[in-house]
């Protein structure tokens, strides 16, 4: 739609009627006579985008293509096309390419790495159903649902601001998406908007709650949030370790940190640097405070994360591992039952977007641990994580455990900055 995007307006004079008006005008312009391709996630910015169209350009002008990747939530991609279905999009298609995903993540480790062949063989899966469908290239643009915090993180040279840093490539912003918006052939509707302004505009076009106010789940889903290893770690300095060790004691905690990284963020730019395990009295307030002293005194470490069992073992070691349908349905069962246990104790619309995360730790039992990330946010560029109810926390733990091969249970405790919202 344009190279160079850029906020025209800002937060307190954002109206979504006059958004729409203004961006009707811009993919009639850029659309022409053509039709539009969009892959449709089932998350909050492709599903209001397929809105947006469909009603500025008409169904018969729109084709939605939702691509089960088998990086999925649990049953996800079939509610994806029951939720549209029920809602009136009949346009919508769905792919299983759910092996093809799994073959070409088989033995990468490198979180850049994923990410680049999630985004490249979301382009492949597309071309090879445009063939199937016998669609002709010339009489069809690609449309994303990308919005400005992702282009802001990816730091792409289309994000209009000199100052911006790298902190991580989406999978809207890998090099073959790239070359396609160079030429043109990109339409990017709310690329100029933030998360609440997109959820705005979808009540604004008469989008039902459930779908405007689901937990937001990344383009890549659990493929960002499955982590790998090639089993190498370089270790922590003693020095780090006694710090951490002291300043946690001091606040009545025991402290360790694990062997393994996770992107940050500090002053707009990406760290990469240790998580910190806590265990203790759940205060909230305190444990605020401590994962802000501990992320504030030791650059090594970025993240901070409560140990859930007080009676966990205290040994953590990393293992090799990569992306796995048997990891992927371990991810899928524990990420289930966090997300219906908080639907039933009323506390699910506190939350803006709790990622669940499967480390490539294990503890000394030998099971994967694995990561709650509760957080609050308005535009996903700074985070606040969200502390949930102790009996809530107790039933996930509870049933978390059942599942078959997961270790220790952790909470993220960390702000955004220092911490992402996600791992990797």
């Amino acid at each position: 739609m344009q190279k160079t995007v850029t906020r025209n307006f800002d937060r307190e004079n954002f109206h979504p009627q006059t958004f729409f008006n203004e961006i009707s005008i811009q993919i009639q312009q850029c659309c022409e006579d053509r039709k539009v391709f969009l892959l449709v996630s089932g998350g909050v910015d492709s599903t209001v985008v397929f809105a947006l169209l469909n009603k500025i350009l008409g169904p018969h002008r729109v084709l939605g293509l939702h691509v089960d990747t088998g990086l999925m939530r649990l049953d996800e991609s079939a509610a994806v096309l029951d939720y549209m279905k029920n809602h009136g999009f009949h346009n919508l298609k769905i792919e299983d390419a759910s092996q093809e995903f799994l073959n070409a993540l088989d033995g990468v480790y490198d979180p850049e790495k994923k990410r680049e062949i999630i985004g490249r063989l979301y382009i492949d899966i597309k071309e090879k159903v445009s063939e199937k469908l016998e669609l002709n290239i010339d009489e069809w643009v690609l449309a994303q649902g990308t919005i400005y915090p992702d282009i802001l993180e990816t730091a792409a040279k289309d994000s209009g601001d000199k100052g911006a840093q790298k902190v991580k490539t989406h999978h809207n912003r890998v090099d073959a998406i790239m070359e396609l918006i160079e030429k043109g052939l990109i339409v990017e509707p709310v690329a100029q908007l933030y998360k609440d302004e997109v959820r705005s505009l979808g009540e604004f076009l008469g989008l039902p709650k459930e779908l405007v106010w689901r937990h937001p789940f990344p383009g890549p889903g659990l493929g960002v949030r499955c982590l790998c290893s090639d089993g190498n770690f370089s270790g922590i300095s003693a020095a780090d370790t006694d710090k951490l060790k002291s300043i946690a004691k001091q606040a009545g905690y025991e402290s360790c940190i694990l062997p393994l990284r996770s992107v940050g963020v500090k002053n707009g730019a990406r760290t990469y640097a240790h998580p910190a395990v806590v265990r203790g009295l759940c205060d909230w307030s305190l444990l605020e405070k401590l994962s802000a002293d501990i992320t504030n005194s030791i650059p090594t470490v970025n993240r901070v994360v409560y140990a859930l069992d007080d009676n966990a073992p205290h040994s953590y070691k990393l293992t090799k591992c990569h992306i796995t349908k048997e990891r992927l349905d371990k991810l899928r069962a524990v990420d289930s039952i966090a997300a219906d246990t908080l639907r039933q104790s009323g506390e699910y619309d506190d939350i803006w977007q709790m990622p669940v995360v499967l480390l490539p730790v294990v503890n000394e039992r030998g099971g994967e641990c694995v990561v709650l990330r509760p957080i609050t946010s308005k535009d996903a560029l700074t985070a606040k994580f969200v502390p949930l109810k102790p009996q809530t926390l107790q039933i996930i733990a509870e049933k978390s455990s059942r599942v078959d091969g997961t270790g220790d249970l952790f909470f993220d405790i960390t702000n955004k900055p220092p911490g992402t919202i996600e791992w990797e």
